[in-house]
């Protein structure tokens, strides 16, 4: 029944059938619809099928359970990004930077703050 579990498990399993995890993670979030590690792999699954605006939506939810994630920050920025959302983007994308430095990140910090600058105008 750990939600982060389940959603690390259908992320490295649904990496090739992205309809199959997204019905399984749909499944799990009417269940637990507090969970920012299925909110944050509901995400993933749609940055894959280049639906934006939907993975926007669920990394946003997933930043909104657990804010200081800099991992969750980092993929709403990534969403806004590819949304041509260029100043909330980098607004997201420094947030990240911040809230890595006081916890730990998986994303690339050199490349976000390149890109900080790259959407300035």
């Amino acid at each position: 029944d750990d939600a982060t579990a389940q959603a690390a498990l259908i992320n490295l399993r649904g990496q090739g059938n992205t309809s199959a995890s997204e019905s399984r993670l749909k499944t799990l979030l009417a269940s637990q619809p507090d969970s920012s590690a299925l909110h944050f792999a509901l995400g993933n699954v749609y940055a894959r099928q280049g639906r934006w605006s939907d993975a926007q939506q669920a990394y946003f939810l997933a930043y909104a359970g657990e804010p200081d994630n800099a991992d969750y920050v980092f993929n709403v920025a990534v969403s806004l990004d590819h949304l041509r959302q260029n100043k909330l983007a980098a607004q997201y994308y420094r947030m990240a930077l911040s809230a890595s430095e006081t916890g730990h990140g998986a994303f690339d910090r050199n490349a976000a703050s390149k890109r900080i600058l790259e959407l300035q105008p």
